[in-house]
């Protein structure tokens, strides 16, 4: 048996990215469970990082488009790589000629 607890959740990038879209890091406990003579033990344990970015709306439910593990990500990389896998995610900045 696995059990997977949500430990810290966190959005990122408010405000930066379109609307219908959220990215959220979250930290998972992640426990696996063996049964054995009606008794539980577990025999493994571990912490998961992810950036997950989900698209939908205020009145439904989101849908998880793709996960990114941080294992794999320096903190810095986070914001190019999502951006080089969805383009149009992050909102154009408007800059006034000077």
């Amino acid at each position: 048996m696995k059990v997977y607890e949500v430990i810290e959740t966190q959005e990122m990038f408010r405000g930066a990215i379109i609307e219908d879209y959220y990215i959220i890091y979250e930290q998972t406990e992640n426990k696996v469970f063996e049964n054995r003579n009606n008794h539980l033990f577990q025999q493994e344990r571990f912490l998961e990082e992810t950036v997950n970015v989900f698209k939908g709306n205020p009145h439904s439910t989101l849908k998880k488009v793709k996960a990114y593990p941080i294992r794999h990500l320096a903190s810095g990389d986070i914001r190019e790589t999502i951006r080089n896998d969805f383009p149009d995610l992050f909102k154009k900045l408007n800059r006034s000629p000077a």
